[in-house]
């Protein structure tokens, strides 16, 4: 598998881009105004970068979002097989990560983009605060090495406002280290099951007032499935120099090289016969998806003890070779910038904290599809150029109503635009322009009751676009872009977090009530798929994360985390569907572990995946998934400081199961053939290890 030509000449010409913008300064952290819910820590050393907060800080500005949030430290990841985000983010409620081939996932949170069962849709994904996103909101998320990251901040809905999301879903930011916090030198090497291989080397340091860091690794694996095959090189590094006690400037670099192969779904009596086999019409049409990106980016930030003005310039070159039911070609280059500015002060004599920001961003994608010969091109079948064009304006307001209490106002105003120009007209001519505005307010009020404990509860607004992928659909019937509104929501969010004792915790009860909901279902088995707008639905839940000390002896402990999510996600008196639960998802999720630890370095632990009924894969709720519950085990050996050794043992009953599934209308056969093979089956039992040493 390989990329029909290469991104790498590009990095010349993007850099020369960065040098030629400009823009002010934004940052996403500050320090708290309100009494830090846990004790404060003084630590003593090196000074911190000003540009990346550090895992401490990132977890202090949790504590100020009055709903769901969490930071997920690569501490709590790094001694299993970490590959995809559900690796990194299967204990954080909420998130629901399912693999579909390889290191695809369908990711969605509080529902989000529930019924896009490929790449990405209604959550906002950044590195370094950098969109991963393309700009019309779609993305990819298989350029993502949780190896590279110290840390990863989930805001869930409107909680991610300072990102400038405002999705249903919110935003997931991945957090490289520094030269300040990375190892000097850090090598990893692991294989296991499927011929799975994979290692990186990272090095990081400070050199007088400049700091850098750098990861690179590369990953081989035949994959459980027949026609699994994926080899994917990533690389990570940023580079940063401290002009003054009060300024810092960074810049990064990221390329990732991914190759994978797409077996395809599987009808219910195929995936409980042999999981392992690959849909014949993938592997017939040499179903794959081949990417390169390039990004590059730099931030800035002034900080002093009242006020921050931080912000940061990008451009993203990436390069998508796409064979399955036609060959999709597409060529996009996406540039950004970002600025917020935040002063700390009083009001009415109660502390006082305004941040107001922006983003701006702008894609261009030359999208070119092709008869698809077995992978090779055929004739050309549509060319086009695809631009997206965004704006968010967004303030936020912090004020301390009275000793312990905080209230927040907040508002984000969105513009985007899709122009879409048809250069393949002998089939008609699609050109067209959708324009689309919105404003996402926001209400919050937390309330630190203890030392340790805080409530809080929020109401907000989300508004979301739709992306190509819905305006262009390729079904008869369809000319021009299609008539598709922007999915629209309020949501209502009550919860709380803290600490007693032994017992950590954090939990949040919502309800959405969303307009215009954007619906993909399948055609058929080939990739093919309907784009609608429903009229009302609701999307409402529970997320609950607790962690416990259940004994501590002689230096050893006995630890236990848990993390489940109830979702009720349903039409709300549909014409069609009545009531009916919104299929793809199931209703209860949880996610469990207990930890032995040994002073000597040693820990082990049994864990579990549990869906304790199955879902409905159609609107009409007539064929489910069934139940399952997957056993784990891992344990770790810090042999010294510098050598760790980790085992990582997964599905060890061997369950046949479907990991996730596509979402159809109803069980039906059509100009597109039946489309009930709509289950992908997970990985069957597998064993990794392997082995880090640091210097």
């Amino acid at each position: 598998m390989s990329m029909p030509s290469s991104n790498a000449h590009r990095l010349s010409g993007l850099l020369a881009t960065l040098g030629a913008l400009s823009a002010t300064a934004q940052a996403e952290n500050s320090s708290p105004i309100t009494r830090p819910v846990l004790p404060e820590v003084t630590v003593e050393g090196t000074a911190g970068s000003l540009t990346v907060p550090d895992a401490a800080a990132a977890e202090a500005r949790i504590r100020e979002i009055p709903g769901g949030a969490a930071v997920v430290d690569a501490e709590t990841y790094e001694d299993t097989r970490a590959v995809t985000i559900k690796d990194m983010l299967d204990y954080v409620p909420g998130v629901y990560a399912q693999p579909r081939y390889a290191e695809e996932l369908r990711l969605s949170i509080r529902g989000s983009g529930l019924s896009r069962t490929f790449h990405l849709r209604g959550i906002g994904l950044f590195q370094d605060g950098i969109p991963i996103n393309l700009a019309d909101g779609g993305g990819d998320f298989q350029d993502i090495d949780p190896l590279a990251f110290q840390y990863v901040e989930v805001f869930k809905g409107a909680n991610a406002l300072e990102l400038g999301t405002a999705a249903l879903g919110g935003a997931i930011n991945f957090v490289t280290p520094t030269g300040y916090d990375a190892d000097r030198l850090r090598l990893r090497l692991e294989g296991g099951s499927f011929t799975t291989g994979r290692a990186q080397v990272a090095t990081g340091d400070v050199i007088g007032k400049g700091d850098y860091f750098l990861s690179v690794s590369h990953l081989r694996s035949d994959g459980f499935r027949d026609f699994m095959d994926q080899a994917n090189t990533r690389l990570f590094s940023n580079a940063g120099y401290r002009l003054s006690d009060d300024l810092e400037t960074r810049f990064y670099l990221t390329y990732g090289d991914i190759n994978q192969e797409l077996p395809g779904s599987l009808s219910k009596a195929q995936l409980e016969d042999d999981p392992t086999q690959a849909n014949p019409g993938n592997v017939r049409n040499n179903y794959q998806r081949d990417f390169e990106v390039l990004r590059v980016a730099n931030k800035t930030t002034w900080k002093r003890e009242d006020q921050e003005i931080s912000g940061g310039i990008y451009a993203v070159s990436k390069q998508l070779y796409h064979p399955i039911f036609q060959i999709i070609d597409q060529d996009s280059m996406n540039y950004g910038a970002y600025a917020t500015w935040r002063q700390d002060g009083a009001l009415a004599g109660r502390a006082n904290r305004l941040t107001v920001g922006t983003r701006v961003g702008t894609g261009d994608t030359d999208a070119r599809r092709y008869v698809n010969l077995a992978g090779d091109y055929g004739d050309l079948t549509s060319k086009a150029r695809e631009q997206s064009r965004n704006a968010a304006l967004f303030a936020e307001n912090r004020t301390e109503l009275a000793p312990e209490w905080t209230g927040i106002v907040a508002a984000q105003g969105t513009y985007a635009e899709r122009d879409y120009d048809d250069r393949f007209a002998s089939d008609g001519d699609r050109s067209g322009t959708k324009t689309y505005r919105g404003l996402s307010p926001r209400l919050g009020l937390l309330w630190d009751a203890a030392e340790t404990l805080q409530l809080f509860a929020n109401v907000s607004q989300a508004y979301e676009p739709p992306t190509f992928s819905e305006l262009t659909q390729s079904i008869p019937g369809v000319s021009g872009l299609a008539d598709i509104d922007a999915q629209r929501s309020t949501t209502l969010e009550v919860g709380s977090r803290g600490e007693w004792q032994a017992l950590s915790w954090d939990a949040s009860l919502y309800r959405s009530w969303v307009r215009d909901e954007l619906m993909f279902t399948a055609l058929g088995d080939g990739g093919q798929s309907a784009v609608l707008n429903a009229d009302k639905t609701i999307h409402q839940g529970i997320e609950l994360g607790v962690g416990t000390r259940l004994a501590e002896f002689d230096g050893q402990s006995l630890t236990s985390r848990l993390a489940y999510t109830y979702n009720d996600f349903k039409f709300d008196g549909d014409p069609q569907w009545g009531d009916n639960a919104i299929p793809g998802i199931p209703d209860h999720y949880l996610r469990a572990e207990l930890r032995y630890r040994h002073p000597a370095g040693f820990a082990i632990g049994p864990n579990v995946e549990w869906v304790p009924q199955g879902y409905p894969i159609d609107f009409k709720n007539s064929l489910e998934t069934d139940a399952y519950a997957l056993l784990g085990l891992t344990a770790n050996y810090e042999i010294t400081r510098q050598i760790e050794i980790f085992l990582d043992a997964r599905n060890l009953t061997d369950e046949k199961y479907a990991a996730t599934t596509g979402l159809i209308t109803e069980p039906a056969v059509g100009a597109f053939g039946p489309n009930t093979n709509q289950f992908i089956p997970g990985d069957g039992r597998a064993v990794y290890a392997g082995m880090t040493m640091r210097w």
